[in-house]
This record gives C-alpha cells, sequence and structure tokens, in this order.
C-alpha cells in the first residue's frame, strides 16, 4: 500500500512542478525528451518512475537529480538546510566558467562578512 501512496505522492510532486513553470505535459515530455504518454501516466500513477525517467525530468527543470529521487520516494527526506545547501551545491556544480564560480564564492563570502558585521551592530557592548 506504501507503493501506492508514493506514487500519489510523486504525481502531485511532478504536478506542481509543472504548475510552477506555468508548463503543459507536453512541455515537460519535449524539455525531457519524453514521450507525453511518460508523463500522463506518471501523473495518473499508472506507472512508478524510472531512474531515466528522473534523470530526464530533473534536467529539465533543472534541479538537482537528488531531489527527483527523493519525490519518487527512492531516497530518504532530507531536513529543510540540508536541501538548502544540496540546492546550492546544485547551482554551483552547473557553472561552466571557472570564473563565474570564482565570482559567486566572493559574493557569497562578501555577503557572510556583511552578516557578520550587523550581527556585531547588534549585540550590545561589542
Amino acid at each position: 500500500m506504501k507503493a501506492v501512496g508514493r506514487k500519489i505522492e510523486f504525481s502531485s510532486w511532478l504536478q506542481s512542478e509543472i504548475n510552477q513553470r506555468h508548463w503543459s505535459q507536453a512541455d515537460l515530455a519535449r524539455y525531457a525528451d519524453l514521450n507525453r504518454a511518460i508523463i500522463n501516466k506518471l501523473l495518473n500513477g499508472k506507472t512508478s518512475p524510472q531512474p531515466s525517467t528522473l534523470k530526464a525530468i530533473a534536467r529539465a527543470f533543472r534541479i538537482p537529480l537528488e531531489t527527483a529521487y527523493r519525490a519518487a520516494g527512492l531516497l530518504p527526506d532530507v531536513p529543510e538546510n540540508d536541501g538548502f545547501l544540496e540546492e546550492v551545491a546544485h547551482i554551483f556544480r552547473r557553472f561552466q566558467n571557472p570564473q563565474r564560480r570564482a565570482t559567486a564564492l566572493t559574493l557569497l563570502k562578501a555577503l557572510i562578512l556583511e552578516d557578520e558585521e550587523e550581527q556585531r551592530a547588534v549585540k550590545p557592548g561589542k
């Protein structure tokens, strides 16, 4: 029975991701290079996603593959903060240009320093 519940959860997740992007089933099929019938079966809970399908969906949505695996129940859920860090790591891995990656890292470090300075200013006597 858990498998059926998981299919429903995955189909809800998939529909939510499609809706957030204002896509149709055909759009997802095209961007993921999948047959539209597969998308329809996933949304109706008639089939479970295969690893290759999850990879294609993750690529189309531009999300970490792990996120799609978690939605399908193939990986355990992660705490909120870990999910955020996973997304940050995914974004960094998408940088093709090493200079852009270095720039992003420099910006994050500057934001950390700024945040620390604000925290020191808030604390009395310091």
